[in-house]
C-alpha cells in the first residue's frame, strides 16, 4: 500500500465504490490515480521555482499536515477547492473508463 497524504481526506471513494465493487485491486488504483490529480493540481497552481522543495519535503513526509501551512503561503488560490474539483474532475473521467 502506498503512504498517506496530507490531502487523503479529500479523496473519498464513497461515490465510486457502486462502480468498482468490491475489487480492492481497482480500488487501489483509483485511489493512486485520485493522489496523482491531487498533487498535479496542487504542482499547477503552485509557482514552478518552488515546485523542487514542496516535492521534496513531500517525499519526506507525505502525510505531515504542515504542508497544507506551507502551501497557503506560496499560492493564493483556494487549495482545497482546487483539489477537489480535479478530483471531481478525475472521477468522472474514471467512471466513464470503467
Amino acid at each position: 500500500m502506498t503512504k498517506a497524504t496530507f490531502y487523503d481526506h479529500l479523496l473519498d471513494l464513497s461515490d465510486l465504490e457502486k462502480h468498482l465493487g468490491k475489487d480492492e485491486e481497482l480500488t487501489l488504483i483509483a485511489k493512486k490515480t485520485l493522489r496523482n490529480h491531487a498533487l498535479v493540481s496542487i504542482l499547477e497552481i503552485l509557482p514552478k521555482d518552488k515546485h523542487d522543495h514542496f516535492l521534496q519535503e513531500f517525499a519526506k513526509s507525505p502525510s505531515d499536515q504542515k504542508h497544507w501551512n506551507w502551501l497557503k503561503n506560496e499560492i493564493t488560490e483556494d487549495l482545497v477547492k482546487v483539489i477537489k474539483t480535479e478530483i471531481a474532475r478525475a472521477k468522472k473521467d474514471i467512471i466513464k473508463h470503467l
